[in-house]
């Protein structure tokens, strides 16, 4: 049994493209058997911004944390550790100011944990989430995704790419305001053809 986990990056609900696709997208993913989980970024209490007793926990081992420490760094454990025993990840990133929302980048710092996701060596960081695949699927308003001003694939693609996931299939509805109707329709596409 595999673990797909659904992480919607959109504060938008109903008239959220993004959502629309990742529902989609799932329907094509799932497999009898499968465990799905789901992270709605801006609506679930788990996602929240981080505090200075949050950020020193990072680098502080556990049994020398102070009770306040533990606490802030609570929620964070459950995300980096579900986000860690995943083996599909579903991303849904709407293009906000030519980047990801704050809601998704919360989410990502938070994930984002030494001995969890990745490790330090004598080379650098290394990433420990291998073997695992991500589907990203990125909307944007206005933007033509792989423009100069397109932040959102590189920027998931390197931090992916740090936690060790290098296996990602970008679907894009990008310039949905130009004609919303054939951005849907070619993501679709997209879909149905993994």
């Amino acid at each position: 049994m595999k673990t797909l986990l659904r992480i919607d990056g959109s504060p938008r609900k109903e008239t959220s493209i993004s959502r629309q696709l990742a529902n989609n997208l799932q329907e094509h993913l799932k497999r009898e058997g499968d465990s799905l989980l789901h992270r709605d970024l801006y609506y679930d209490d788990l996602v929240q911004l981080g505090n200075q007793d949050q950020v020193d926990a990072y680098f502080i081992p556990e049994d020398q944390q102070t009770e306040a420490q533990k606490a802030a760094v609570h929620n964070s454990n459950i995300l980096a550790q579900e986000f860690a025993n995943a083996d599909t990840y579903i991303i849904a990133s709407p293009m906000y100011n030519f980047s990801v929302t704050a809601g998704l980048k919360t989410y990502i710092d938070a994930i984002s944990r030494v001995g969890i996701s990745f490790k330090y060596t004598e080379k650098g960081p290394v990433g420990l989430l291998k073997n695992k695949k991500a589907y990203v699927i990125v909307t944007t308003g206005g933007t033509k995704l792989n423009s100069p001003v397109d932040h959102v694939t590189n920027y998931l693609t390197t931090f992916l790419n740090f936690l060790g996931i290098t296996d990602i299939t970008f679907i894009s509805a990008d310039e949905v305001v130009a004609n919303q109707e054939q951005a849907i329709a070619l993501a679709k596409e997209q879909i149905s053809i993994l």
